[in-house]
């Protein structure tokens, strides 16, 4: 029995000082991140900008790979469940936050993830036909209220849905949700005036706020946008909570050691202060939001919170109740 204890603790303290070392070196093999949509997308397109760098700078392959499918759920499960070796990472979006709560008998275990860096972020935003008949903000707040239910929004997806659901939290003015498989489809309807109004990123309005068919009227950002001074935030507006961020981030499986975490966040804290990486992003309505596994942590604890709430609100809406 004691030369099989020593035996034990010979390996215990070998395998130990084996993965020090491992993780001393990280990374010394190709590393794969996964993305949970289709390649060209926002998210996509990050991961691959943040995979170049980290190649460059770490001086090993980082392989994107499209995991696309269930809203992003296959991929955040893939990793959730993969090896906490460094060699397989996440990047996603709000769907991590959402996605719990919206999604019948699939629940993706995104709060065991642990979160390395935002990557991007892009704000909500406001936006209308071009012939709608209010011009700014308190007209618009002023119209919708006093018609309730006459006003239609393009919700593409979980995130506009939910923040025509907050919007009438804090404001009692009732918007016609109506369902769209894509913001593409959307966007031609609301140009259309098929529909009034959107709750969108920033990212997928941008052009047609600069070809003047869509008015940009409120930015839930913390502040006004350099690229738009003249745009008011929902806080200026009165609306102090309304804030729906559509941030990029990297996670890597849980049990992951906090020495990778660090290797990785600290490379990536190079790309986001780069001006060139910034210029690359604006083009998709995306800036750097400085950010730290604790800050972000804190994030999705806030969103997971928020959203909870906000998809039944939503349900009972939809249900009459």
């Amino acid at each position: 029995m004691k030369i099989l204890s020593s035996a034990l603790l010979a390996f215990a303290l070998g395998f130990g000082a084996t993965a020090a070392q491992a993780n001393s070196n990280y990374p010394n093999k190709a590393v794969h991140l996964e993305v949970g949509f289709a390649p060209g997308g926002p998210t996509d397109i990050i991961a691959r900008l943040a995979a170049q760098h980290l190649g460059d700078d770490l001086g090993q392959s980082f392989v994107v790979e499209n995991k696309a499918g269930a809203g992003g759920n296959i991929a955040t499960n893939n990793v959730t469940r993969a090896r906490p070796d460094g060699y397989t990472g996440l990047v996603a979006s709000i769907n991590i936050t959402i996605n719990p709560f919206m999604t019948e008998g699939l629940r993706p275990e995104s709060r065991d993830l642990k979160p390395v860096k935002i990557l991007a972020n892009a704000p909500t935003v406001l936006v209308v036909r071009d012939s709608f008949p209010a011009k700014d903000f308190p007209g618009f707040l002023k119209e919708v209220k006093d018609n309730p239910e006459k006003y239609s929004s393009a919700a593409h997806g979980a995130s506009p849905l939910l923040a025509t659901t907050l919007f009438y939290q804090q404001t009692g003015a009732k918007i016609i949700p109506v369902p769209y498989k894509g913001a593409a489809p959307a966007m031609i309807d609301l140009m259309a005036g098929h529909v009034d109004l959107s709750f969108a990123t920033l990212g997928s309005v941008m052009p047609h706020i600069n070809s003047g068919k869509l008015r940009i009227l409120a930015v839930a950002a913390p502040e006004r946008l350099a690229s738009m001074p003249d745009v008011p935030t929902f806080a200026e507006m009165g609306l102090k909570e309304f804030s729906f961020d559509s941030w990029v981030g990297l996670f890597m499986p849980p049990g992951t050691p906090d020495e990778v975490i660090s290797v990785l966040e600290r490379s990536l804290d190079k790309l986001v202060a780069s001006d060139s990486y910034r210029a690359q992003i604006a083009d998709a309505g995306f800036s750097p939001l400085p950010s730290d596994p604790a800050s972000f942590a804190a994030i999705i604890d806030k969103e997971l919170a928020l959203y909870e709430e906000l998809v039944k609100a939503t349900r009972a809406a939809a249900e009459g109740k």
